[in-house]
């Protein structure tokens, strides 16, 4: 099999060590050509360098691959994309060749390239996950589309992406640019269940008094049973981290968190699509807040500083509450994909969805098994829920703030509890007439119902 890949940053050269590690003959090409050698050195280093050519531009790579050919792009998305792709076709490719691109590039995007290059080239999408890491030995790769070119590269992205109890992290999960959406998603997941964990660790050490290295050890020892997922593990890790002076790791860090856009994009679309992601979207807010001092705005939206108060908090119950919490964060970006599917016409597979995410990827979890069960299973949980409701009461008497834990026990209990909706509708009826619509199927004014002398002025 021959394949090209264009972009050597970390995940392109990573990803090519893969590739090449596979059995893939690979061409590789990046505009830096010191991303070049250097992978080249590495292939070198690791016995792989015969399956591999680096070449100094786009129309040596196309004459080099044999028609039809299969090209994934790795590069930062936005405009480099589309440039690449108008090289592409000034370098030779043809109707038949297919043009993945891999990085984490807007959907819309996607859907647009795919009709401006239709008559040039097939065009399609995957998003992958893992990092680093998990690009070089077996990443999630979340494909989307019906191109005919897939059929030839898929049985080798099967083998290069993560395995799970026998299965292959690779899927392709729906039509069109699916793959991009579901990466986008998985990506506003990651934000959530990063800032709970965060939140977590800010309760135990700041609501509770204690050390980095003994949240590390709470967390080591849920990491030992159902709650075991990369990202709990890697935060066990850092917080047992002490430099030699024995200060904490963390508090050599700034408070500052960045961000690449994927969880903007997230909250963005739920908007648009009228889903409720609450959790994902509080978690992006999380990070702009922790750089408001960098904002024009931010001597109005700076405050004088506050004590905290001290909780005793039961670890159980703070176990429960986070199982829960953690649950409703995926199950809240499953529902984000389904609506996206059926208002885009996708046909994503959610099943095949979570297939991609359960090895290799950043929000892989033990507990994935219990998110496919889906509602049936988390209305299982009482003891749980009970667990939300009272660990989030006590974080927020601390003083500290908590917003993917807060509002995850606001989503669930607006879906849940008796509602508060029916006032704010009569309020935008009040004012704006927009009408109500009773238990009884009908929509009329507030007037219709009652007898209202004179409004409020």
């Amino acid at each position: 099999m021959q394949v090209a890949l264009v972009g050597l940053g970390v995940m392109g050269k990573n990803l090519a060590l893969n590739l090449i590690e596979k059995g893939i003959t690979l061409v590789a090409y990046d505009k830096n050509p010191n991303a070049g050698e250097e992978l080249l050195s590495c292939a070198k280093s690791e016995g792989l360098a015969d399956k591999l050519h680096i070449v100094s531009d786009l129309g040596d790579m196309v004459r080099r691959l044999e028609a039809p050919r299969s090209i994934l792009l790795l590069v930062p998305a936005g405009e480099l994309v589309d440039a690449v792709c108008n090289e592409l076709v000034e370098a030779g490719v043809e109707c038949n060749d297919i043009i993945v691109d891999c990085g984490n590039s807007n959907y819309k995007d996607g859907i647009t390239r795919k009709l401006k290059f239709q008559n040039k080239f097939e065009f399609a999408t995957m998003g992958i996950s893992g990092g680093a890491e998990g690009a070089r030995h077996g990443p999630a790769m979340m494909a989307s589309g019906s191109e005919g070119g897939w059929e030839r590269v898929e049985p080798w992205f099967t083998k290069v992406a993560a395995n799970y109890k026998g299965e292959s992290c690779f899927a392709r999960v729906g039509q069109s640019a699916s793959g991009h959406f579901v990466k986008m998603v998985h990506n506003g997941i990651e934000y959530a269940l990063m800032q709970l964990i965060a939140e977590v660790y800010q309760l135990l050490r700041h609501g509770t008094g204690r050390s980095p290295k003994d949240v590390a050890d709470i967390f080591n020892d849920w990491s030992q049973g159902h709650l075991n997922s990369y990202l709990l593990s890697i935060s066990s890790h850092i917080l047992s981290l002490e430099d030699q002076q024995n200060v904490p790791l963390v508090d050599l860090i700034d408070n500052k968190v960045g961000a690449k856009g994927t969880g903007l994009w997230t909250a963005q679309n739920a908007l648009e699509l009228g889903i409720a992601v609450p959790s994902l979207v509080a978690a992006v807010q999380a990070r702009h807040l922790t750089n408001v001092y960098d904002t024009t705005a931010a001597q109005e939206m700076t405050y004088a500083s506050r004590s905290t108060t001290q909780v005793d908090i039961d670890l159980e119950e703070l176990k429960d509450a986070f199982t829960l919490a953690s649950l409703l964060a995926y199950r809240q970006g499953l529902a984000l994909i389904k609506g996206a599917s059926r208002t885009h016409q996708w046909k994503v597979d959610l099943a095949k969805t979570l297939q991609t995410w359960r090895a290799g990827c950043i929000i892989r979890a033990d507990y994935l098994d219990t998110v496919a069960q889906g509602v049936e299973f988390i209305d299982t949980l009482d003891k749980e829920v009970l667990a939300l409701r009272k660990i989030t009461g006590q974080a927020m008497m601390t003083g500290l703030a908590f917003p993917v834990l807060s509002s995850s026990q606001t989503y669930f209990a607006t879906l849940t509890t008796p509602s508060n909706g029916h006032l704010v509708q009569a309020q935008r009826d009040y004012f704006g007439e927009h009408g109500v619509k009773t238990h009884h199927g009908e929509v009329c004014h507030l007037t219709d119902l009652v007898e209202i002398d004179a409004k409020v002025r």
